[in-house]
C-alpha cells in the first residue's frame, strides 16, 4: 500500500541523496508530487517510487518510498511557493544581464537556466536534443559554457551577441 500522497512534506535522508552532496542540512525537504501510478497508471505496489519536489532544487523522480520519511502530511501550500520561489530564481537566472553580471558564479556552478539562455543565443533551442537524451543535454550544455566562457570571464555580453549572431548567420548559408 502506498505511504505517501500528493502534497506531503518529506525528508529524505542526507545519505541516500546524490543532487546535493555539500548541502549542509542534515535532510532535505521536499513534497510529494505523486508515485509512478499516480501518474501514469500501473500496478506496482512492491517498489513503489515517487517523484518528488525538492525545495530550493524542483521535481526530481525515482525516489524509493524506503527512503522517505513524513513530516507532515498534505502540504500542498508549500508546493506551491516553493514553485514559486524556483521559478523567480529560474526568471532572474536566465536573464542574460544576470548571466553576465554574476559571469563568476555561472562559471563556477552554472544552473540549467543560465545555460539555456547562452544556448539561445547561438540559436541551439533545445539543449535535450530531439529523443531527450540526457548525454545530448550533457555535451550540449557543457560546449555552450565552453563556448561563452571567453566572453564570461571578461563580462562582454555585447561580444557574446554578437558572436552569436554570426553562427546563427553561417549556419543559415
Amino acid at each position: 500500500m502506498q505511504k505517501f500522497h500528493k502534497g506531503d512534506l518529506v525528508k529524505i535522508a542526507k545519505e541516500n541523496v546524490y543532487i546535493c552532496s555539500n548541502c549542509l542540512t542534515p535532510y532535505l525537504q521536499a513534497i510529494v508530487i505523486g508515485s509512478y501510478k499516480d501518474q501514469y497508471g500501473g500496478s506496482d505496489t512492491d517498489s513503489i517510487q515517487y517523484t518528488l519536489f525538492i525545495k530550493d532544487y524542483g521535481r526530481i523522480s525515482w525516489f524509493y518510498e524506503t527512503l522517505l520519511t513524513l513530516i507532515e502530511k498534505n502540504r500542498i501550500d508549500l508546493l506551491e511557493k516553493w514553485e514559486f520561489d524556483k521559478n523567480e530564481e529560474v526568471k532572474t537566472k536566465s536573464n542574460l544581464d544576470w548571466i553576465f553580471e554574476n559571469s563568476e558564479e555561472v562559471i563556477k556552478n552554472p544552473m540549467g537556466c543560465s545555460i539555456e539562455s547562452l544556448a539561445n543565443c547561438l540559436g541551439l533551442t533545445n539543449l535535450w536534443g530531439s529523443k531527450g537524451e540526457g548525454i545530448t543535454y550533457y555535451i550540449n550544455a557543457q560546449m555552450t559554457l565552453l563556448i561563452a566562457k571567453p566572453f564570461l570571464e571578461k563580462k562582454d555580453k555585447e561580444g557574446w551577441l554578437e558572436y552569436c549572431e554570426k553562427i546563427k548567420k553561417e549556419k543559415n548559408k
